[in-house]
C-alpha cells in the first residue's frame, strides 16, 4: 500500500495566483508582499530581504486594493505554518465568533 507524501497530502487544491497583499504582523509592523500561491485553506507569500515571523505567529493578510485580479481571500487572519528561503505558509484561521453571542 503507497503511503502519500507531500503535495498529495494536501487538503485543498493550491492554484497559483500573483497578487499584492500586506502581511500585518501583532506588533503592526506591515510588509507589502506578493502571492505565489493560494487555497482555501492557506496561501504562499514571498518575503524576499525581510525578517520572517516565527511558525506559529498570528497575522493579519489585506489585498492590496486597486488589483486586476478577481481573486479573494477567504479569511483576513492566518498563522505561520511553513517558512523557506523563498518566503512564508500561511494557514486561514477564521476568528468567526458570532456563533457564540
Amino acid at each position: 500500500m503507497a503511503i502519500p507524501t507531500g503535495r498529495n497530502q494536501r487538503r485543498y487544491e493550491r492554484f497559483t495566483v500573483s497578487m499584492e497583499v500586506e502581511l500585518v504582523y501583532p506588533d503592526e509592523t506591515t510588509h507589502r508582499c506578493t502571492t505565489r500561491n493560494i487555497s482555501e485553506g492557506g496561501l504562499f507569500i514571498l518575503l524576499p530581504n525581510t525578517v520572517f515571523p516565527p511558525l506559529g505567529e498570528m497575522v493579519n493578510i489585506t489585498k492590496v486594493p486597486g488589483q486586476d485580479i478577481n481573486t479573494e481571500l477567504p479569511h483576513d487572519t492566518a498563522v505561520v505554518v511553513h517558512k523557506d528561503d523563498a518566503g512564508i505558509g500561511l494557514a486561514f484561521v477564521d476568528l468567526d465568533l458570532g456563533s457564540f453571542e
